[in-house]
């Protein structure tokens, strides 16, 4: 046997996981005497590659990943290569139909958006996805056994394909959303202390995870779970200012300061403070296009409203000029329309 294939059977096996009846055969391959030096020299590989990948500078080696990923802006990983599939079929004597069935429904894909850019992806159901920045989308197999299932971190606004006998069933670690077909938009970075459901169109049902009690949400809805206090809001909003974030270009029409700072959290998946008499006096009229810096936008609003900005990782506070109105409680991420 060609010392190539043999690796890529090994690569393929300890990069996967497998079924324990596939791992007792592999094993027992892996034991056997036949191309014995060939399966050391492919093992002796697997291991010095990682060690050599454990040894790279941390920098250099997010600053690559990061500059691959901004290729496509959006990529998805499938941990499986057909063609190894077919060639640990073969030798180990596993029945590849077998194989191809649990791969169909148990392979995890993961969908990756950097902390610069943001992407869209189609589901295998025909649902569409559009994934803001720092994103991930995991979901397993091609749901062919009946089950729509994918878990999310980060924010994603959600077209779901109508399909009442399979309902969407969307994970988070704090609620579960299922849904039959609608549009929606979820929120659920780690590092932000809510989690957030709204609804546009059709209508979903929250459950699980650590809410109360299951709610029932309605076009306009905004449900939020405060990490910290473990409370529960339900509010009714302006859907849209939490739809438009992944156009290429978003228009300010005379609009509310307070719907242009939700906008751009969104546009830019960060939490932004501000004094709220100020932000509900306020309107403005202009365009951000898709390669526009949040740091850009803000210093142009400066230039016309008179506004001071600090910003401590994703959270933004915007400290209007002296004389400007303002109230001894700022806008927040939390209780807003």
């Amino acid at each position: 046997m060609q010392h190539k294939n043999i690796k890529r059977i090994v690569d393929t096996y300890l990069d996967n996981e497998m079924p324990a009846d596939i791992r007792g055969r592999f094993f027992g391959w892996l034991r056997s005497s036949a191309n014995r030096d060939d399966k050391e020299r492919a093992l002796e590989s697997y291991w010095e590659r990682l060690d050599a990948a454990e040894t790279l500078d941390r920098a250099s080696k997010l600053e690559r990943l990061h500059r691959d990923i901004r290729r496509r802006s959006l990529r998805r990983f499938v941990r499986f290569a057909a063609a190894a599939a077919i060639l640990i079929a073969a030798i180990v004597g596993i029945d590849f139909i077998a194989i191809d069935n649990y791969l169909r429904r148990n392979v995890r894909t993961e969908i990756v958006t950097t902390a610069c850019d943001k992407g869209e992806c189609t589901l295998p159901d025909g649902s569409k996805i559009w994934l803001n920045s720092g994103s991930v989308l995991r979901y397993y197999g091609d749901f062919a056994d009946g089950k729509r299932i994918v878990e999310l971190e980060g924010e994603g606004f959600f077209k779901v394909s109508r399909d009442p006998s399979r309902p969407f069933i969307l994970k988070t670690d704090d609620m579960d959303i299922e849904v039959l077909g609608t549009e929606f938009d979820v929120i659920n970075y780690k590092d932000f202390g809510t989690t957030e459901a709204i609804l546009c169109s059709g209508s979903i049902r929250a459950s699980g995870g650590r809410l109360p009690t299951p709610v029932v949400m309605r076009p306009g809805d905004r449900l939020v779970y405060d990490k910290k206090s473990g409370r529960t809001t339900l509010q009714q909003v302006d859907a849209s200012n939490y739809s438009q974030w992944f156009n290429d270009t978003i228009a300010f029409d005379n609009m509310p300061m307070t719907d242009i700072l939700i906008n751009l959290e969104r546009r830019y998946a960060i939490e932004i403070d501000a004094p709220e008499q100020w932000a509900n006096s306020l309107r403005m009229t202009f365009k951000i296009k898709h390669n526009e810096d949040i740091d850009d936008v803000l210093h142009a609003m400066s230039l016309v409203v008179g506004i001071r900005y600090t910003r401590e990782g994703r959270r933004i506070t915007v400290i209007p000029d002296a004389g400007a109105a303002r109230t001894p409680h700022g806008r927040n991420g939390r209780n807003r329309s």
